[in-house]
């Protein structure tokens, strides 16, 4: 029985802020969905529901990138959902009507 390799060093720190990020963003979204959006320059949603629904998939992310903390093979989730974010968030900052915060979320996620 072989054992999964675990992160260390500096891919351990990596994994393990990404990891908390999308959770405190989850759980931001999911607590107060219509003031979070409102605080980073969205309109006044009609219903929590899409806010909330983003809060539920960023909590998901976060357990998936924290689940890399046992073992390495799984950061390939981390590269490939921040590729598509980074993506998404460029589109919507300098293609369509997104509000600055959207650009410093791209940012932030190409960096990460």
């Amino acid at each position: 029985m072989t054992t999964a390799r675990r992160p260390t060093g500096l891919l351990r720190l990596v994994v393990s802020l990404v990891g908390v990020h999308s959770l405190v963003l989850g759980l931001a979204m999911l607590v107060a969905p219509l003031a979070f959006t409102r605080f980073i320059g969205f309109p006044e949603a009609a219903s929590p529901f899409f806010p909330s629904q983003t809060g539920a998939f960023l909590v998901a992310l976060g357990i998936c990138y924290l689940s890399a903390l046992g073992n390495v093979a799984f950061t390939w989730t981390i590269v490939v959902s921040k590729a598509v974010a980074v993506v998404f968030l460029f589109t919507h900052a300098f293609l369509l009507d997104a509000p600055p915060a959207v650009l410093a979320a791209g940012v932030g996620d190409l960096l990460m």
